[in-house]
């Protein structure tokens, strides 16, 4: 008796811990994300800043509303109680500024700049692992994310236009970490608020060399490169989700 009770406990346990993980057995989940984030180190694509740097960004204009998006597309797979693996598609677009010679001579040297702004646009891809910590069951309550994200972008004369400034696409890698929370209001819809901080692994001369010794072709770069790396450094992260399956 004492030995089909024990037997019975540890079936019990077992079948306990080998329950499908997520919510009711559903494990597959799709996200609609804005990723808003304040014009502060990247320009947005009305070439407007949070605040004046100095001038140094030469943005048309400051406006303390100014933001920019990452629309985001996620689909995610919750392999454990407490663990999920996501794949998303991220459309970038954000403003930059275009430096260039002028024509006439300018007295004490050879050549000034002129600036011009310009909208970058692209997108990205990613893959993320998403640990949740709360004592609600998941995808319900807080988490943090990890991400990898590879970017491709191009320089454009403004929002509609077809015509890349450069040959080449920019296409760097970024790592980013979330932290949010996930709320259910109504069944298989979930909400979710948190925010998003990362580093793109940008060349760093934008940081570390004097604009003024840049070319006309560099000064354009670097400022791709700067605006691509403030796009990503810190976001809010709004958006929407349905358990599927």
């Amino acid at each position: 008796m004492r030995l089909c009770c024990l037997t019975l406990f540890i079936l019990g346990a077992l079948s306990s811990q080998a329950q499908v993980p997520g919510f009711l057995g559903k494990r597959f989940t799709v996200f609609l994300d804005a990723n808003p984030s304040p014009a502060i180190f990247a320009q947005s694509t009305s070439n407007k800043l949070m605040v004046d740097l100095e001038g140094e960004t030469h943005a048309a204009t400051t406006n303390q509303f100014a933001f920019n998006t990452r629309p985001q597309v996620t689909v995610e797979y919750q392999f454990f109680k407490r663990h999920s693996i996501g794949l998303s598609y991220n459309r970038l677009s954000f403003g930059t500024t275009r430096g260039y010679y002028r024509s006439e001579p300018v007295e004490g040297q050879e050549y000034s700049y002129e600036y011009d702004s310009d909208v970058v646009r692209g997108d990205a891809f990613g893959v993320h692992l998403k640990f949740y910590y709360s004592t609600t069951v998941a995808p319900i309550g807080y988490y943090q994310t990890l991400s990898v994200y590879y970017s491709r972008v191009n320089t454009f004369d403004d929002k509609k236009s077809s015509t890349r400034q450069f040959r080449d696409d920019f296409k760097y890698p970024t790592v980013t970490m979330q932290l949010g929370r996930q709320s259910m209001p109504l069944k298989n819809l979930l909400v979710r608020a948190g925010f998003e901080m990362g580093w793109t692994f940008v060349p760093s001369n934008f940081l570390t060399e004097n604009n003024g010794d840049w070319s006309a072709q560099e000064f354009s770069g670097y400022k791709v490169h700067q605006g691509l790396m403030g796009y990503y450094f810190f976001n809010l992260t709004l958006g929407v989700g349905y358990v599927l399956f």
